[in-house]
């Protein structure tokens, strides 16, 4: 493979060092698999919030954690169809590893290519590479415009060389700087009939993981290159005009440094605030008690018919077991009635005020 033309600068350099020890504190953290699940939630919900943004196609953050869920309306499938491919995708994601059957390939960036585009485009188009004398398909790709004409390249020679580069380079090239120089190639050649930009981003995760650079799939890559989207793009011409993509790479490997520490953070505050939280709480209470206390340090309210649904028991047991917490002022409770919810004690006053007006409003 020819690599394009970069210098390995300080700020890459500066940028590596910082996105893996991010990635290295998110390893070290042994986290419970339900406070991963809900930190996950939370990071792909934003990712899917801004891959919105990305592709000039903004939902909010609302229904991004609904698709997220697996929540959304009948009603509203067809709209949502490209976010909830999306998820499928992470979904995939998750259970890929290097010893699965499909390589690092055209052929795996296809099999994305399918998922993301599932009714969308016609089944045929699914995963299918175009000719470069194709009108382009532009919906949900606003990188398509940056794309350049290569008449005389076969795409899928092309880019399984590129691939094969990654996985069997013997030359010590990082694996950050691969994926950016893969990334420049995605935008510039755009191979796919529909979804290139949702495809390339989707590639960059799951090669990601396999080399221990996105562990538990967390970092929201999407939303990483919303960031500075109009930073990358304004690298990739001029690093297209210089033939040189060293400013394409600094501008890649920042968004991803920086993603990469947000999420890391969010990872060891969540774990670091349950922890605490546990050893606050007293033995005097069950592992139920002790789950829903840490919900309400997440979330800001749970009513008992909430908690009888969430702990999979009798409504009778929830009384008991939310009067107890009552009795000990582990919880207190608000609103009567049908609206009657419970919160931690020392929740910011002035939420509860605004929540409760809001009851009164539309109650």
């Amino acid at each position: 493979m020819e690599t394009p033309k970069y210098t390995i600068t300080n700020l890459i350099l500066n940028y590596i060092v910082k996105y893996e020890l991010a990635i290295q504190s998110i390893k070290q953290t042994v986290i419970p698999s339900p406070l991963l699940a809900e930190v996950r939630e939370k990071l792909r919900a934003e990712e899917i919030d801004k891959l919105g943004e990305l592709i000039a196609y903004p939902i909010g953050y609302s229904k991004a954690l609904t698709v997220q869920r697996g929540q959304v309306m009948p009603s509203q499938k067809t709209k949502l169809k490209i976010f909830t491919n999306f998820k499928n995708t992470q979904d995939f994601i998750d259970t890929y590893t290097a010893k699965s059957n499909l390589k690092p390939s055209i052929e795996l960036c296809t099999h994305l290519n399918k998922i993301l585009m599932k009714d969308i485009v016609e089944p045929w188009d699914q995963g299918r590479l175009k000719t470069f004398s194709e009108k382009p398909f532009d919906l949900y790709d606003t990188w398509y415009k940056l794309r350049d004409y290569y008449p005389n390249i076969d795409s899928r020679y092309h880019f399984n060389d590129i691939f094969d580069w990654i996985t069997n380079s013997s030359v010590g090239t990082h694996k950050l700087i691969q994926l950016s120089i893969l990334l420049y190639e995605s935008i510039d050649k755009a191979p796919f009939y529909g979804g290139n930009q949702i495809t390339a981003i989707s590639t960059m995760k799951v090669i990601s993981k396999i080399y221990g650079l996105n562990p538990h799939n967390i970092i929201p890559y999407a939303k990483a290159f919303f960031t500075i989207s109009e930073d990358i793009e304004s690298a990739f011409k001029i690093s297209k005009g210089k033939r040189d993509i060293t400013m394409f790479v600094e501008a890649i490997l920042y968004s991803l440094s920086l993603t990469a520490i947000e999420a890391s953070k969010l990872l060891t505050e969540e774990y670091d605030k349950k922890l605490n939280i546990r050893k606050s709480i007293g033995n005097d209470i069950n592992p139920r008690q002790i789950k829903i206390i840490e919900y309400l340090n997440s979330n800001p309210r749970v009513t008992r018919q909430q908690y009888t649904k969430m702990m999979g028991i009798s409504f009778m047991t929830s009384y008991r077991d939310l009067q107890e917490l009552l009795d000990k002022e582990y919880i207190s409770q608000k609103g009567k009635g049908r609206g009657t919810y419970y919160i931690i004690p020392d929740q910011d006053t002035h939420e509860q005020d605004r929540v409760e007006k809001e009851i009164k409003i539309f109650g």
